[in-house]
């Protein structure tokens, strides 16, 4: 394997380019969500580097979304048996398109939520009190409203707190997350407890945008699209979550240019909108592909979210999870991903590959993806630390979605050791000739090499961001 090349992947650029972002969040209100001033100027600074840093043709591809804005606070109690006014954030937090309401009703158990069978026997009317895990948050709620529930109430893995996250479409019902311990409170007590949800929301739309830029060089009919998210959460900066995917990727984009790599394939370099809310500019592009019969020119999508996690572990998109259509292509980039880390001595897991990030699209549309992934709001097995070090019964990124996702909060070991991986997936399959064919062939691994101590990872698609 030629290494000399990824020297040109340097950490010092990459933090730059974080620091760029904080500095936008400073100036913004403290985040970069799709939907408020601090995304747009993140766009801004995206098209400035590549203007200035490279010849590629470079697109601003607008597109708008409908999204529930707050009219008044949301406040949350329980009224009965011990009346409690819960602290937001600290003990519960809106989701995303959560819905309007404003009542008291007795909390039933509604299981796991993710299929009508949770439940049987719920009385409508009553606040549902579901788990987190195994299903979406939408399928949760939508199978709660049609069994009757006025609000749901989604608790958290055990040990961790409230959070917030996306419900993909908008509701009719307010959805809050709240901590484990509390939404256990509300099950295993023996008197029924009564609470009180009230959420004021209006449905806006807002417009915002994916950034595009493709090399000037290479097969037009042979794409390789080179994704991360650009937004936050609106709760904080998203310097992990996906500042450390955005910074990446451009810096892939600019050492690609100015390295003057061999570039066969096309490279399609992309910063997708609203993920956050529900993979809305990836989806859009693809959409947007499939109607111009752009579709048939992509060869693959390489996904780079939450790169730098400060409690990591290095996780390989599992090819395997893949559709058989597509799943000698996923394979093959898996396999090139984890040749590299091989080479450098570098252990890495599996995660799965459940379209939870922006590669969802595409392989819902037969196109072949890979991507890199050091872990989310889950707690670090045991048996990772081993391998990676780090913290015992602490997230994988412990900031996740919150506030203090911010420039400490990345582990710059991890960040350069992913970049150069993915740089390594860049230049080799920009450079390869018959892409299509590589993709639809199973690749030999080389035998000699020596592999870094590696644990599968359990059964779970707890490892996989939601």
């Amino acid at each position: 394997m030629n290494t000399k090349p990824l020297s040109a992947v340097s950490i010092e650029g990459i933090m730059a380019h974080l620091d760029a972002f904080q500095a936008i969040a400073n100036a913004n209100g403290g985040n970069r969500a799709a939907q408020n001033p601090g995304y747009n100027a993140s766009v801004d600074y995206v098209v400035s580097v590549l203007e200035a840093k490279t010849n590629y043709t470079v697109t601003v591809q607008p597109f708008n979304f409908e999204i529930t804005e707050e009219n008044a606070t949301p406040k949350f109690s329980q009224i009965s048996p011990s009346p409690v006014d819960y602290a937001r954030y600290l003990e519960f937090n809106t989701l995303s398109y959560t819905g309007s309401g404003d009542f008291q009703a007795s909390a039933t158990d509604g299981g796991d939520g993710c299929s009508a069978s949770s439940f049987v026997g719920f009385p409508s009317g009553n606040i549902a009190i579901v788990a987190r895990g195994d299903c979406d948050f939408s399928t949760k709620t939508d199978n709660a409203v049609a069994a009757g529930a006025m609000g749901v109430l989604i608790y958290n893995y055990e040990g961790q707190g409230a959070f917030s996250g996306t419900l993909g479409s908008t509701k009719s019902v307010p959805v809050f997350g709240i901590s484990y311990d509390l939404g256990r409170s509300f099950i295993d007590t023996t008197e029924t407890p009564v609470l009180s949800m009230f959420c004021d929301m209006s449905v806006v739309t807002v417009y915002t945008s994916n950034v595009i830029a493709d090399t000037t060089i290479g097969n037009d009919g042979s794409v390789i699209v080179v994704g991360s998210h650009l937004d936050s959460v609106p709760e904080g900066p998203g310097i992990n979550d996906n500042g450390s995917g955005s910074a990446t990727n451009l810096e892939l984009a600019t050492e690609l240019y100015r390295n003057n790599a061999t570039v066969l394939n096309k490279v399609r370099f992309a910063w997708w909108g609203a993920e956050e809310l529900g993979l809305l500019g990836s989806s859009y592009y693809v959409a947007q592909a499939i109607e111009s019969g752009e579709i048939n020119n992509i060869a693959m999508n390489l996904n780079f979210d939450m790169l730098a996690s400060p409690n990591y572990f290095r996780g390989v998109y599992d090819g395997e999870g893949a559709a058989a259509g597509i799943r000698t292509g996923c394979v093959n980039i898996e396999n090139l991903l984890t040749t590299f880390f091989d080479f450098d001595n570098k252990p890495w897991n599996l995660t799965e590959f459940t379209g939870r990030s922006d590669y969802g699209p595409f392989i819902e549309n037969n196109i072949p993806a890979g991507g890199l992934f050091t872990g989310a709001e889950v707690i670090k097995p045991d048996n990772f630390r081993a391998d990676y070090g780090g913290m015992a019964n602490t997230a994988f990124d412990p900031c996740y979605h919150a506030h203090c996702d911010d420039i400490y909060n990345i582990d710059q070991e991890v960040l350069i050791s992913n970049a150069k991986a993915a740089y390594y997936a860049v230049t080799t399959t920009s450079a390869t000739p018959l892409l299509d064919r590589w993709l639809t062939t199973a690749q030999q691994s080389p035998k000699d090499r020596v592999r870094a101590p590696h644990h599968a990872l359990p059964t779970s698609n707890v490892f996989t961001k939601q």
